[in-house]
């Protein structure tokens, strides 16, 4: 359960980035996973790349503006894989530009099919990664600004924890809550409809036991045919007619 002090750090702690500033933070970083090149999972930064690892991040940081420990995580893969495929590029280009031949264009340099081919498969697999990341990040904020817009947290629910507990800022972040309100929704139409439907049945239980004992001609003032999805409240009223 979050309070209004976690809420408050939350935000403050989304303002930070999640890259190292510090030249040793950064120096540690490189050296991160180094395992296999392309494949490692934390950030490769060679020596006079500092620089425009540092703009990417910044640029990435302040156009999705993740939020919170998830969307920090979520974040941190998005930008992996934007690096990841710049550095590709940098990889084939240095590929081409030290090949024996320059003037042989890359799709035809048999001599070097195998590196180009493997640069292009961790090519397709960090944008494979790109799309998934963002659509994630972007349900995540989505889902949020979902709830902050239709159900605005008040000054009682950031004050007291049980009130809190009881709105849905208080559940996980991955509950898809607009599915939850459209899932009620329609629970709340279909029993609506179901009630007219027995009210009807039973209106027509009712007229039929009056004409049974002798008035044909009798009515309701109520509109049975109404065919909206808003729950009837007042219950119709009978009225003989006269013959």
């Amino acid at each position: 359960m979050s309070t209004a002090a976690q809420i408050s750090a939350n935000r403050e702690n989304s303002k930070l980035s999640t890259g190292p500033r510090t030249e040793e933070g950064k120096a540690k970083s490189s050296r991160n996973n180094t395992r296999h090149g392309l494949a490692a999972r934390g950030f490769i930064v060679l020596p006079g790349q500092e620089s425009a690892f540092e703009q990417l991040e910044e640029g990435l940081q302040r156009q999705l503006v993740p939020f919170g420990t998830l969307q920090e995580t979520i974040f941190a893969r998005v930008l992996e894989c934007f690096w990841n495929l710049h550095r590709c590029r940098l990889a084939e280009a240095q590929l081409y530009i030290n090949s024996e031949n320059p003037d042989i264009d890359p799709l035809n340099d048999e001599q070097n099919a195998a590196k180009y081919a493997r640069i292009h498969k961790y090519t397709r697999q960090n944008e494979n990664g790109l799309l998934k990341s963002l659509r994630l990040l972007g349900k995540l904020q989505t889902e949020d600004q979902f709830r902050h817009e239709c159900f605005p947290i008040s000054q009682e629910e950031l004050e007291d924890p049980e009130t809190f507990n009881k709105s849905p800022h208080s559940l996980s972040a991955a509950c898809d809550f607009e599915k939850v309100v459209a899932s009620k929704t329609n629970q709340q139409k279909s029993e609506a409809c179901i009630q007219r439907k027995n009210l009807k049945a039973r209106t027509d239980a009712v007229i039929a036991e009056i004409q049974a004992l002798g008035n044909p001609n009798f009515q309701l003032e109520a509109d049975l045919a109404d065919e909206s999805d808003e729950p009837q409240t007042n219950e119709p009223i009978a009225t003989p007619v006269a013959a």
